[in-house]
This record gives structure tokens, C-alpha cells and sequence, in this order.
């Protein structure tokens, strides 16, 4: 699976958008559950829909909503895994827990719970909808029908999307874990909404990559001396677990570039997740050190609001998905430019849309 992310700065109302449509399902889940629930976005993805449905490494539902109006005959997708399916198909039916655990440990969508989805995702896009036909205008969306998807097996066109925008999120329902999903829309559609064209930076590793990018520009951020780039004020700290011996002269710069105060640590030193909390952290991840995406998951998960970047040498789709699961708020194809990794690292230090709490 190849993906692309956008542009800093080119879709400023497509994120927008979505940050009150992740706010929406938040509340029309809540309020049917009568249990808090927040819904965090994460970077949005240009990606084929199939190809990164397949791509996850759990089972997932997906209600499918189909577009009116002017977008009429394109479909808008909602993904959770299975298994939250399934529990909040039960908190809907105020089934005991005992009752809602068994069911969830047995991953299977059926019967009353199959229902109960559907009728979740009926009011689920109708408070879509009230937040398109306010923001978008000529548009409406409604609920067409859902289906479970298992690892592997979304097949080309099956979904009704192809080429999209994907905006994964963490999924978190009272005092549960955060579990994942993800929002889908075609990319014509994507651009549509977002009233401007939108701009890819294709994944590191990309033979396209090169193209995105002016050549002399990208040559004169690559040769330029670290004195020669301007310093900016400093405004945060960049704690780096590096591998790469040759990172730490691409870091200087992009450090230099967009503000930050470069930590290094050495190989064989381990993040202590309580020491990071004002950070950023980034993680060389190289091919034989995957216990690094552990790192990350035990850093988000003491302190959420961390930000991790991950480095993946050589980028695959199962790597790029083990990076997705451990909740990394960046995920970069390395060996890259340093135009690309000061963008990504100016972008971390953007506050982020809020999404309240129901």
C-alpha cells in the first residue's frame, strides 16, 4: 500500500470539515450510549480506500453512507474494528456487560448486535448530515448499509471509494482504551469540500516524491550548511532515539529550521515516557529493531498528548500499520529530505483541532 499525506496549509477547510464531523459522531454515539466518547483525528492519509482497509491487521465494520445532492452516487465510509461494533451495539441495547464482553471476545456481528448497528449508523449519519448541509451546502448523506471487512480481503472497488482521503482516529468510549478508526471520502469529493485544490507530499520512498518538490529547491535544502539556515526562536524540545548515524546532521538542520532544541540519545538508551511530556520524541525505527514500536505505544499511552514521530527505514505496509497502532502521531519513510521531515516537525507543532469530550 503506497499513501500520500497533504500539504501543510492546502486543506485547511477539509480538516475543518472533519474535525466537526469526528465532534458529531461523538456526540450521536454518546448520547445513544448515555457514556462519555471522544474522537481524536489523526494526519490525514491520500490512500486507496481498499488497499488500506485490507491493509489493517484486525477485522473492522464499516458503515457505508452514499452522498446526495450534488455528490450524488459517491459513498462516504465510517470504520471501527469489529469488536467496538459489537460493544457499542450492546451499551445501545443496555445489554449487562458480562453479556457485552462475551460477545465482543467472540468478534462475530450477528443477530441483535448486527441490528442494533444499523440502527446506530442510521441516526450516526444523520448528524452527519446536519453538519454537511451546514457547512457544505448543496449536499446531504445518508445510512446505506454496513458490512465487516476481515484483514485481506477488501477487494478493488468493493468499498465504493478507490483513490480517497482516509482520516484515521482514536476511538474512546468512557473509561475504555482507545481503540482505531478512520473517516473515508473520495479524494474528487475531499477536494470538493475542502474549496481549494489539495497538495500531496507523496511517502518517503516514493519515485514520485521527487516530482512533488521544485528540483533546485529540494537540492539547495539538501546541500545548505547548518549555519546557513536561519535560526528560529526556539520553541519546544526534540528528544531523538536515533540508529542512523547519519541522522543526526539531517535532525541539526530541521531543528535549526523550524524551532526546536535537538536531545540526542544513544542506541542503546530506552524513552522514559514521564521525562518527554512537553516534547516531541522521535524513534529511528531500523528494520531488525521493531520492539521501537513498543516504545512509542508505552509513551502515548502514559502521556496521549505526546507527540512520537517514527522513522521507519525501508517503509512497508506492515510496517507503516504497526507504527498506525502505536498511536505514532508522524510516520515517515526514511531515508527523506530534510524540506520533508522540518514540514512534518513544523506540522507537530501546530495545536491541533479540538474535538470535545461528550
Amino acid at each position: 500500500m503506497t499513501s500520500a499525506t497533504l500539504k501543510q496549509g492546502t486543506a485547511k477547510e477539509l480538516r475543518k470539515l472533519f474535525a466537526m464531523l469526528a465532534s458529531s459522531m461523538g456526540e450521536t454515539i454518546g448520547s445513544l450510549i448515555s457514556k462519555p466518547v471522544k474522537v481524536r483525528l489523526a494526519e490525514p492519509m491520500v490512500v486507496d480506500v481498499d488497499a488500506y482497509v485490507a491493509a489493517l491487521p484486525t477485522a473492522v465494520a464499516m458503515a457505508r453512507g452514499a452522498l446526495d445532492k450534488v455528490d450524488a452516487g459517491k459513498k462516504f465510509l465510517t470504520i471501527v474494528e469489529v469488536h467496538d461494533a459489537i460493544a457499542l451495539a450492546g451499551l445501545l441495547m443496555i445489554a449487562p456487560e458480562q453479556v457485552i464482553e462475551q460477545r465482543r471476545a467472540s468478534g462475530v456481528l450477528e443477530g441483535e448486535d448486527d441490528e442494533a448497528f444499523g440502527e446506530l449508523g442510521n441516526v450516526l449519519y444523520s448528524g452527519l448530515g446536519n453538519v454537511l448541509r451546514g457547512q457544505v451546502g448543496n449536499v446531504d448523506i445518508r445510512f446505506q448499509d454496513h458490512v465487516v471487512v476481515k484483514p485481506g480481503l477488501a477487494k478493488d472497488g468493493s468499498l465504493g471509494i478507490g483513490n480517497g482521503i482516509v482520516f484515521p482516529f482514536a476511538l474512546k468510549v468512557g473509561d475504555q482504551a482507545e481503540t482505531q478508526g478512520a473517516l473515508a471520502i473520495d479524494f474528487e469529493t475531499a477536494a470538493a469540500w475542502n474549496k481549494a485544490p489539495l497538495a500531496m507530499t507523496p511517502a518517503a520512498g516514493d519515485a514520485a516524491a521527487d516530482d512533488e518538490q521544485p528540483e533546485a529547491a529540494a537540492r539547495t535544502a539538501d546541500d545548505e550548511g547548518l549555519e546557513s539556515i536561519p535560526q528560529v526562536e526556539i520553541r519546544g524540545a526534540l528528544a531523538a532515539f536515533l540508529a542512523d548515524p547519519d541522522l543526526p546532521c539531517l535532525l541539526h538542520k530541521s531543528c535549526r529550521r523550524v524551532g526546536l532544541e535537538l536531545r540526542r540519545y544513544g542506541r542503546g538508551e530506552i524513552p522514559n515516557p514521564a521525562a518527554h511530556r512537553n516534547e516531541i520524541v522521535l524513534i529511528d525505527v531500523p528494520l531488525t529493531e521493531d520492539k521501537r514500536f513498543d516504545w512509542c505505544r508505552r509513551i502515548k499511552e502514559f502521556s496521549p498528548t505526546t507527540k512520537v514521530a517514527l522513522l521507519l527505514h525501508h517503509p512497508s505496509r506492515p510496517r507503516v500499520t504497526r507504527a498506525f497502532l502505536a498511536k505514532a502521531d508522524l510516520i515517515l519513510g526514511y531515508p527523506c529530505k530534510e524540506a520533508q521531515l522540518s514540514a512534518k516537525l513544523q506540522a507537530l507543532l501546530e495545536p491541533a483541532p479540538e474535538t470535545p469530550t461528550v
